[in-house]
């Protein structure tokens, strides 16, 4: 049984996850449980080495496999299909498997709407994944195996819901060293997010938050530090600081072992998380940014959202947070239930007061799996969905969804002040040619949307298709 586990490349590059400046830590959770049960598997992260759907096809042909895994986000799962459809012609037999965010929100219609998927995956797949190697080596039935959805004989079985590891620490360390070598690699010290904000849909559950011991989280640590040499370690827990207690005593132990002396952190946190003794403590441990998620400018917005914060401890977290030394980034969201021209703009001047470090501006998207997704389906909160087609869930240049009493157009523009605003009221005019330059594909796409211009799907699938013919036809 060979397995290839893929994060499949991006159509364009406008969002950091486009871009990855570090290997994907989910495919290399699955890969490391696989390889524990002796199950050959080989990864390609074709978003990190940077690779485009030619490049990927190649690196597939070179070996046989019998499963090919694929994880994805909404704007990008177009992409697994063109890449499951081109193996699927070069080796009928391949069995190909979706796993990660958008599925586990919507499992049937990804798996109605893709042919060229046969199984996808609800919810955290380590186990499961093994499951489906066994059965497929074994000749079984897929019936017993929690957290699937399948083909059978032209319909889709739908199977019961698989519950969640709660002991984190069985589970064998990311298998980072299938991947090239990187500067930066995230960790994860806890799965699950007992908060319910409208536009979140926590994929690793809510209510109740599983945490490694923190003995097992420095053994980790160690590991990646002394085998990579990184220049930066993200925790990419949802609120590093939920449990204050265990978060001084993890930033205390990694001092105790000098990790702060060999690589610097990164991690999020809450408003309501984080205080002055904290911050200080972080900026000793050399974590050397801190996000922490503002969202609105607006008190009736901020209850809106079901954040569980006020504005007044947003400004006092940012605030705390800077004074302490910490580099800190925040981010805002336009689009949320019921905004309107002026609370958006609000929020816009909040961010410019602020002036944190590194301020990031998205535009609402119903992702699949939140509250708003579906205030957005029944046309309510002040919503008017303008597609269905997943390609156009991106929160920086997207067109999924308008206010009805604020455009999409309005909305980018909005987007443009509020950038243009933090940089200039606070005299950061070489930062903002910087921020202009690096993000100019970006703009120049909104730009364009200003114009009325909008992506051709249908041509660009095609476009994709004849490039698919074109690598298949050469194996």
């Amino acid at each position: 049984m060979r397995v290839l586990l893929i994060n499949p490349p991006a159509t364009n590059t406008f969002e950091e996850h486009d871009e990855p400046d570090h290997p994907c830590m989910s495919i290399a959770y699955i890969a490391s449980y696989l390889r524990l049960k002796k199950i050959s598997v080989e990864v390609l992260d074709s978003k990190f080495e940077r690779l485009n759907f030619d490049q990927t096809i190649e690196r597939f042909k070179k070996n046989k496999y019998d499963i090919v895994g694929f994880t994805s986000f909404t704007h990008d799962v177009h992409n697994v299909d063109i890449l499951a459809t081109a193996f699927k012609k070069l080796d009928p037999k391949i069995v190909t498997i979706l796993g990660g965010v958008h599925v586990t929100a919507v499992p049937y219609e990804t798996l109605e709407n893709f042919s060229s998927l046969d199984i996808v995956v609800v919810g955290e797949g380590e186990y499961t994944f093994h499951e489906i190697c066994v059965a497929l080596e074994k000749k079984k039935s897929f019936a017993d195996i929690y957290g699937i959805l399948y083909r059978e004989k032209g319909e889709i079985m739908v199977n019961p819901v698989r519950m969640r590891e709660q002991n984190l620490d069985v589970l064998p360390m990311p298998a980072y060293d299938l991947f090239p070598p990187a500067k930066k690699y995230q960790i994860i010290t806890a799965r699950g997010c007992p908060n319910f904000c409208s536009f979140c849909m926590s994929p690793y559950g809510r209510k109740i938050m599983r945490f490694r011991s923190l003995e097992n989280v420095m053994e980790e640590l160690g590991w990646i530090i002394k085998t990579y040499h990184p220049v930066e370690i993200r925790f990419n827990d949802e609120t590093f600081s939920h449990d204050y207690d265990r978060a001084v005593k993890m930033l205390n132990m990694m001092m105790e072992r000098g990790f702060h002396k060999q690589t610097k952190f990164k991690l999020s946190t809450r408003a309501n998380k984080i205080d002055y003794d904290l911050a200080v403590l972080m900026l000793k441990a050399n974590v050397g940014y801190v996000e922490i998620g503002v969202e609105t400018g607006d008190p009736e917005i901020m209850i809106k959202t079901h954040k569980g914060t006020t504005v007044d401890q947003v400004v006092n977290a940012v605030l705390t947070a800077k004074k302490a030394g910490l580099t800190v980034g925040c981010g805002f969201i336009i689009g949320h239930p019921y905004e309107t021209k002026e609370t958006a703009k609000r929020t816009m001047d909040l961010m410019a007061e602020l002036n944190p470090h590194v301020g990031a501006v998205g535009l609402m998207v119903p992702y699949p799996g939140t509250e708003v997704y579906e205030l957005a389906r029944q046309g309510k909160a002040g919503y008017k969905l303008l597609s269905v087609d997943w390609r156009d869930y991106n929160k920086q240049v997207g067109n999924a969804l308008e206010m009805e009493t604020l455009s999409r157009k309005e909305m980018e523009r909005l987007q443009a002040y509020g950038y243009l605003k933090l940089y200039l009221k606070n005299g950061r005019y070489k930062e903002l040619a910087k921020f202009m330059w690096t993000y100019r594909k970006a703009g120049f796409y909104l730009l364009k949307k200003q114009f009325g211009y909008e992506p051709d799907y249908n041509k660009v699938k095609a476009q994709q298709k004849e490039k698919i013919e074109k690598s298949v036809s050469v194996a």
